[in-house]
């Protein structure tokens, strides 16, 4: 028996299922979040979400006698991930405080943008001109919510924070390539969460944080407790998502978390998005899904070319 990753047989109701239910959990982690940010900022938030995780993860691993998740053989590459996981979730969760989750949603969604536009000087990665037409035509989505339909809120430092999240989203999507998948999920998500519960929590003192020495009310307690249960969740069941099936059909299926955002501002707070948000919203999604089947395209015709090439007979 060796020490190589296996990946499970593809099962595609099933992974679809689970895109579904991350889906959920991004939007409810979320939630929590805005809850929260009526007596914390951000920092305080990520880090409450980084802990909680962290302390539900490891309740986990004690009980399934799994602690050798913990062990890693690139702590280096795993820290570089954290941080810009953790800065994506930073922006993510202050982009929430600004403004309707839907809202901020949208935003969130510019990930695959920033990808493409950071494939080349990252990866030396071509980028052709239908891919950088898709861009122009997603950002242009950012452009129409930001119009005077979009709502007080959507003003141009609420608008860059929550482009800040998409762009460390999709770094965070770059570092992966770069780093590839070579050890198991629970290990990339007890790093991303270790190293960002640190990296949250050193500069706390110094910002007259009351975290350090907060005596937890009963108010304030269940919800970081549902910051922290609804995160690692979603951590490892989008992991173990993308294991059972292709991104091709996954990734449209996350961006039900809209639909789910959307829910919960209208129980909430009695917010409806805007039709100005909702069409540029569609267009940041329409872009995304024309960037996905690009590459997935692509990726085909070079498995294609491969397969002719090894089966065609020599002469």
């Amino acid at each position: 028996m060796t020490g190589t990753l296996q990946k499970p047989a593809d099962n595609i109701p099933l992974a679809m299922a689970l895109a579904v239910l991350t889906a959920l959990l991004i939007a409810a982690m979320n939630l929590f979040g805005k809850f929260l940010g009526e007596s914390f900022d951000a920092l305080e938030i990520t880090f409450f979400r980084n802990i909680s995780a962290l302390i539900f993860l490891m309740i986990g691993l004690v009980l399934l006698r799994k602690l050798r998740y913990t062990k890693t053989q690139r702590p280096y590459a795993q820290a570089l991930r954290a941080l810009c996981g953790t800065l994506g979730i930073f922006f993510g969760f202050w982009a929430c405080t600004l403004m309707p989750l839907a809202d901020a949603s949208a935003l969130i969604f510019t990930q695959p943008l920033w990808v493409v536009l950071l494939s080349y000087p990252l990866l030396k990665e071509r980028v052709g001109p239908w891919r950088i037409a898709a861009v122009v035509i997603g950002f242009s989505g950012v452009l129409i919510m930001t119009g005077p339909g979009g709502g007080e809120h959507m003003t141009p430092f609420n608008i860059s924070i929550g482009l800040l999240a998409g762009f460390f989203s999709g770094v965070v999507a770059i570092c992966l390539r770069w780093l590839g998948q070579s050890e198991p999920a629970q290990t990339t998500v007890f790093y991303f969460l270790f190293f960002g519960a640190i990296l949250t929590f050193a500069p706390l003192p110094f910002m007259g944080s009351s975290i350090p020495t907060l005596s937890f009310s009963p108010a304030i307690l269940p919800l970081v407790a549902a910051l922290g249960i609804f995160g690692v969740s979603s951590l490892l069941v989008k992991t173990y998502s993308y294991r059972l099936g292709d991104a091709a059909l996954i990734t449209p299926v996350s961006y039900t978390m809209i639909i789910w955002a959307g829910i919960f501002d209208y129980a909430f707070w009695d917010k409806i998005p805007s039709l100005t948000v909702l069409g540029g919203a569609a267009l940041i999604i329409a872009s995304n899904l024309f960037i996905l089947w690009r590459e997935n395209t692509k990726k085909n015709k070079t498995e294609e070319n491969k397969r002719v090439l090894y089966e065609t007979p020599a002469d």
